[in-house]
């Protein structure tokens, strides 16, 4: 499989990774890797994992993800209960 960003510059370069949005063969040149935290649950509340998870994006979901408020969207935000989010009903 060849990075689809290089087909579009009229490259053949092999893909070494998958963007994890749009499924798209990404190349070396073309990945974008970020570390996540990972929130599990657990007891009472999210727990933080001691490790970060590797995240491969291509550059058009990078730039998608980064654009607007960098505050608002460099910083992981924990998931939530499914009672948090309907106010204890279900």
């Amino acid at each position: 499989m060849n990075c689809y960003d290089c087909a579009q510059e009229g490259r053949t370069v092999p893909a070494t990774a998958v963007c994890r949005h749009c499924g798209a063969a990404v190349c070396t040149e073309h990945a974008h890797v970020t570390a996540d935290l990972v929130y599990r649950m657990v007891g009472m509340g999210p727990s933080v994992r001691p490790l970060a998870a590797r995240r491969i994006t291509c550059t058009t979901c990078y730039d998608a993800e980064h654009s607007g408020n960098p505050t608002t969207t460099t910083v992981p935000r924990p998931r939530r209960h499914l009672t948090d989010l309907t106010g204890g009903r279900r």
